[in-house]
């Protein structure tokens, strides 16, 4: 043995101790390491696999479509005050026009920075009194529009609105059956034509303001006052002499129309409005008998039908006397 080793080259013999050396040192840092894209991957905490990625996307989806459902449909003021704040605009929406949502939680979201989440406010049948007077001067016109539409507003905030410079909320405001009477009366000398319109077809617009429009020269309006269901019989009665067959024919539908207009009417030269006095269920004994024996086959039938019925009921009652 030990002439063995004498033969070995010491030198060489040395360095092979030295690689030796360095191969164990090189196994011990790296035995049971990672690979260094693995270990990497594994240090960072963000690392989602794109099957994972697909997973959470789809449940996060199904979750917002959950709390979206309650938010429409829940009366539980504790649930609708936690849904309030949610990060998804879509469940905020449904939590704004839920009527039940509590008082606090619209306050807050009367805040949004969301316009549609604030139109739902404004839309809320629930509306507290401070939140509508706040939000009647919302830089956003979709929102004022909102407001305007409410029918639970009060007349106070809808004084504000039909002073609106938006054309589009004076409208809405207009036709708000909740405006007060003595702003249509304002209303109904707006500069702007459509918003005068919608005034002639209020049924609360004052008598003064129905009675200027069945007269004005623009057919629209009269038409408008023909069909508004407030309007009076008086009015409805100055209105048998109208030039338009359009006008006369709408107000000889109307219920409010006096058996006087309708025996007017049952003579009118035109068929169509003839026919609409016949099937007017307020028209008069003494206008049916003179359509009894109208021209027109369909218009006498529809007559004699109606005014056999009321001479049977005559005879009737003229036996048990």
């Amino acid at each position: 043995m030990e002439k063995l080793i004498a033969m070995i080259n010491v030198p060489q013999f040395a360095r092979l101790r030295q690689l030796r050396f360095c191969l164990i040192c090189v196994f011990l840092l790296t035995a049971g390491s990672p690979n260094p894209l693995w270990a990497q991957r594994k240090s960072d905490s963000t690392y989602v696999s794109d099957s994972e990625f697909l997973r959470l996307l789809q449940l996060s989806k199904e979750l917002d479509e959950e709390q979206k459902w309650r938010a429409k449909r829940t009366t539980n003021s504790r649930v609708l005050r936690a849904l309030s704040a949610d990060d998804d605009k879509g469940v905020r929406f449904f939590v704004a026009f839920n009527k039940a949502t509590p008082p606090d939680a619209l306050v807050n979201l009367s805040g949004d920075p969301n316009e549609s989440i604030r139109w739902a406010v404004a839309m809320n049948a629930s509306i507290p009194e401070d939140v509508m007077i706040e939000m009647a001067t919302d830089y956003s016109e979709i929102v004022r529009l909102g407001l305007a539409s409410n029918l639970n507003v009060s007349p106070e905030v809808l004084t504000v609105l039909s002073q609106d410079v938006s054309i589009a909320v004076r409208r809405k405001a207009a036709a708000n059956l909740n405006t007060d009477p003595l702003i249509l009366e304002q209303l109904a000398n707006d500069p702007e034509r459509s918003v005068r319109l919608v005034i002639a077809y209020h049924p609360a617009a004052p008598a003064s303001v129905m009675e200027r429009f069945s007269l004005s020269a623009d057919e629209a309006f009269r038409l408008a006052k023909a069909e508004n269901k407030g309007a009076s019989s008086a009015v409805l009665l100055g209105m048998v002499f109208d030039g338009s067959m359009a006008v006369r024919n709408m107000i000889a539908k109307h219920s409010a129309m006096p058996g006087s207009g309708l025996l007017h009417l049952a003579q009118d030269p035109n068929l169509a409005i003839r026919q609409a006095v016949a099937q007017n269920p307020n028209t008069t004994r003494e206008a049916l008998e003179v359509l009894a024996f109208d021209g027109d086959e369909g218009i006498r039938r529809d007559a004699r039908n109606r005014m056999g019925k009321l001479l049977k009921d005559q005879i009737a009652a003229d036996r048990e006397r």
